[in-house]
């Protein structure tokens, strides 16, 4: 039989076939290399793998796992093994073109010989072989399988054609890097920020910023290797040329100096020189300035990145020089920078210590790879904690402890070592302020932010952001989020650095000082703070500590009771304190009470005002702009205010004093009253008997609506009975249920005065004085003694009496009694009937009011007086609040008691 010719589609089979062979070959030597032991495989894929293959118990080792896998299984193990690498994100873009040329149907068709093998499944592999992923992942065994595929090759080629790699930009880039023996861990984000922002075209100068040892390094290095073989760069960069200027190492033995190191501006410009013309630059400074020169104006067509690694190097001494050069390149230059110390000038990438779970990773790579004895968990997690997640103090105490160290001995070796190589330099050349920042933070046992740093430091807003923002491009203090507000701390290393040399002994003594004193106020604020959230002083425990320790401090200022010099620094104080915190309601409420105190009302509203309109409720404050505002008259502001808290039931909340209650309810009602809305104000009151400890409010603002209907001149007739009766019979009311309380007795005084007017205008009908005068007989001697302004000699009360004595009544008068012209007589000091009338003034010595007695004094000294709760006008209330020391008018009796060693009886008493 002839022998069959195979199909023309046979050499596509077989260089496919090659190409995919090595892929799969590639990929299992990466899981091999990259998953330390078969738990670095997830539990899922191992077990899927083992059931299907082995019988054993005990966990398969990773090689024989991977020789039971194909193309889609060897890809997950890889992605798997990869995570928290750099080599993750092309690991998924592999995966992604697996899938979408069908690499699979392609494996499947080249295992079958017998039927046709489609020429395009060739150019997929072509497609997925040439991929810039291949390369950046380091499969050169699929590169090279290509080229001999492509070439008709079927065997390897010339070890030496092997070494060529096909970069897509031109860079004279190192060909190994330090961290590739355990690739990049834990920067995936720093990475792609970084890429990012260099293709951005105003980017023209970047700086990756941050402490020795964070990796900054290696992080460039493993972008622009990334990005030299990237198509996409050609877009914007032509060539990239890569200078070290690292003149020294940290290694297992200590600080080590780098041989011919790259240590001024000069050798710098050399090397770029070189690389770019791709000769030697000259031996003398000025040939190799004119080699720099050359080659930036012969090139400046030409799109150039430049990367100078370690600049710190160059700044410490050079830094104008280093700023002057790089304004100096042509503009289509970029220009990429590692460094320790902040560089002006740039776009700045701070770079801290990796997150926790990169560094754990990293620990247990680098211990497979060193083959040091397995550490446990607790044992990994001291030595990154100890190591601040710094990634060389990592691999520098894996590498002492491969040596043979014991581990702590290790750890403590490098703390020391990491802490003069990363920091030292870094903390050297900080400003001023920053300096003292540090110092704060080293004093504060907890995060702060900025508006705490200002306080503690008596630095402005400016300087604080200006300082902040310096450390924050050198990674010397970590940023994080608390409560919403960004805090600040140190990291251990800075810590411990600090520890060992202080950058300013005063500062931090200051600080400490300051923080022990807001604990004191704080526990003072605990102790003897107000609760009720509608007090005046009231500091909610949701401001920040030395918000509440401030207001605190000045509470005497904030209630009126020290001096004017003393209140305008505290308003200063206040003032710089919400230049930081502008959303802090508690200050505007304490700047507002000082504006009061000072008698600047229209500033006092507009920072209760902002106050107000905070992101946090401050019903203490909202209180205090309805009482202002309707002070001014501006009424429906005023009740916009009182209504929110009346929505918010703080009327009857049990967190506010009786005291605040009413304030609330003043506030509201009192400027519905003056507004005129007197139906609403009377139906809000009906029940004021029912109102418990807010009923002598509720009578108050009674009778003084009652006292408004009065004064309008257009009332009707029967409408002025019908008030004048509600009237005299609220006071009744209230004088028999609460006797006589202040604020009733001031109003009542108020309608009294009203109701004269209209008497004297001979607007009361005879019915209505007998209403008027019953009124004055029951209740004026008891509201004269309970009032300070009012005295029964005063000429007023008795123009009142008189008054409602000489109008026509419908019935008997009472003011027509003789006890009243005793009164009234007793009241006219210059009269010397007077001294007839037998009165005589006495202080209170002694009080029972549960018997219903009390003891007097004459002021003399003369005689001792016994007064009986019958002898006087007052209700059992009001006697009942007498107190020792109160001055008293006293008739005495007929019978004298001093014979028989008692107190002289009292006929009558009155408060004087």
């Amino acid at each position: 039989m002839p022998e069959q010719t195979p199909p023309k589609s046979q050499p596509f089979r077989m260089q496919s076939a090659m190409v995919l062979f090595a892929l799969e070959e590639a990929l299992g030597t990466y899981v091999v290399q990259n998953a330390h032991g078969p738990d670095a495989i997830p539990e899922s894929m191992r077990s899927e793998i083992e059931k299907r293959v082995f019988q054993a118990a005990a966990p398969a080792p990773v090689t024989q796992l991977v020789q039971e896998t194909y193309i889609k299984e060897v890809i997950d193990l890889a992605l798997a093994t990869a995570k928290d690498r750099s080599d993750h994100d092309p690991l998924k873009r592999m995966k992604k073109l697996v899938e979408a040329l069908e690499v699979f149907d392609i494996r499947n068709a080249v295992c079958h010989p017998n039927r046709p093998f489609p020429e395009h499944f060739w150019h997929r592999m072509a497609s997925l072989a040439t991929d810039p992923a291949i390369e950046t992942l380091r499969l050169h065994r699929v590169t090279d399988a290509f080229r001999c595929a492509s070439e008709g090759r079927l065997i390897p080629p010339p070890e030496g054609w092997l070494q060529q790699r096909a970069w897509i930009v031109a860079n004279n880039l190192p060909s190994s890097f330090d961290h590739q023996v355990t690739g990049l861990i834990a920067r995936k984000d720093e990475k792609a920020d970084l890429k990012k922002r260099l293709a951005k075209p105003r980017n023209n100068f970047l700086a990756l910023v941050g402490p020795g040892g964070t990796g900054k390094t290696a992080l460039c290095l493993e972008l622009l290797r990334e990005v030299a073989l990237d198509p996409a760069t050609l877009y914007w960069a032509d060539e990239i040329v890569y200078v070290t200027a690292k003149t020294e190492k940290l290694t297992p033995n200590g600080i080590e100096p780098i041989e011919d190191p790259v240590d001024s501006l000069e050798s710098v410009k050399q090397v770029v020189a070189s690389a770019l013309l791709g000769e030697d630059a000259g031996a003398t400074e000025d040939e190799q300035s004119r080699a720099f020169e050359s080659a930036t104006k012969g090139l400046a067509g030409r799109r150039v990145l430049l990367c100078i690694d370690n600049l710190e190097t160059l700044l410490r001494d050079h830094a104008d020089k280093v700023e002057e050069m790089v304004q100096e390149l042509p503009p289509s230059w970029r220009v990429l920078v590692t460094s320790r110390v902040a560089v002006n000038g740039a776009n700045v990438l701070s770079l801290g210590p990796i997150k926790h779970e990169g560094a754990m990773k990293l620990a247990r790579d680098y211990l497979s790879i060193r083959g040091a004895a397995r550490l446990v968990e607790d044992q990994l997690v001291r030595l990154v904690d100890v190591c601040d997640c710094n990634p060389l103090a990592i691999r520098l105490a894996v590498d002492s402890y491969a040596a043979g160290a014991e581990l702590a001995a290790a750890l403590t070796q490098t703390k020391e070592r990491i802490v003069e190589f990363s920091y030292t330099s870094l903390v050297d050349h900080l400003s001023s302020d920053a300096g003292k920042i540090l110092e704060c933070l080293f004093g504060s046992a907890e995060p702060r932010g900025r508006s705490e740093i200002g306080h503690l430091l008596d630095l402005t807003p400016d300087l604080v952001a200006e300082a902040i923002n310096s450390l924050l491009r050198t990674s010397l203090v970590t940023r994080q989020l608390v409560g919403g507000i960004e805090k600040y701390t140190l990291s251990s290393s800075v810590r411990d650095l600090l520890l060992r040399t202080p950058r300013n002994s005063s500062v931090r003594a200051d600080v400490q000082a300051r923080l022990r004193e807001q604990q004191r106020l704080l526990a003072d604020l605990e102790q003897s703070g107000s609760k009720d959230p509608l007090a005046e002083d009231f500091v909610p425990a949701e401001a920040p500590d030395h918000v509440r320790a401030l207001v605190t401090r000045m509470r005497r200022s904030i209630c009126g009771r020290s001096g004017r010099a003393e209140q305008l620094s505290h308003l200063t104080e206040v003032r710089a304190a919400i230049s930081f915190d502008p959303n802090e309601p508690v200050l505007h409420r304490a700047e507002a009470l000082l504006l009061e105190q000072l008698n600047d009302r229209f500033a006092a509203i507009e920072s209760l005002t902002k106050a107000s309109t905070c992101a946090r409720d401050d019903w203490s404050a909202r209180l205090l702009l309805a009482e202002f505002l309707r002070d001014e008259q501006r009424l429906p502001e005023a009740l916009d205010q009182s209504e929110r808290l009346i929505t918010a039931k703080l009327l009857s909340s049990d967190a506010v004093g009786v005291r605040n209650r009413v304030r609330l309810l003043r506030a509201h009602w009192v400027t519905v009253l003056w507004m005129k809305r007197f139906k609403e104000v009377l139906a809000a009151t009906s029940d004021w008997r029912k109102a418990g400890d807010l009923r002598s409010a509720l009578e108050a603002l009674r009778v003084s609506t009652f006292q408004r209907i009065l004064d309008d001149s257009t009332l009707a007739a029967p409408e002025r009975t019908d008030a004048v009766q509600s009237l005299v019979e609220c006071l009744d009311d209230a004088f028999r249920l609460d006797g006589y309380l202040p604020e009733v007795v001031h109003e009542g005084f108020h309608a009294i005065e009203r109701l004269e007017k209209l008497g004297r205008r001979r607007l009361l009908s005879p019915e209505e004085v007998a209403l008027c005068a019953g009124l004055l007989d029951r209740h004026l001697p008891a509201m004269c003694g309970n009032h300070r302004d009012y005295s029964l000699s005063d000429e007023g009360i008795v123009g009142l009496v008189t008054c409602f004595r000489d109008l026509p009544c419908a019935d008997t008068n009472p003011l027509k009694d003789a006890r009243w012209s005793d009164l009234i007589a007793f009241g006219e000091e210059e009269d010397p009937a007077l001294e007839g009338a037998g009165y005589e003034t006495a202080t209170i010595t002694r009080v029972l009011s549960d018997r219903g007695y009390a003891f007097a004094r004459a002021r003399d000294g003369s005689r001792d007086f016994y007064v009986h709760r019958s002898a006087t006008d007052m209700s059992e209330v009001d006697f009942g609040r007498l107190r020792p020391g109160t001055l008293v008018s006293v008739l005495a009796a007929d019978s004298p008691g001093a014979a028989t060693g008692r107190a002289w009886p009292a006929k009558h008493v009155m408060l004087t």
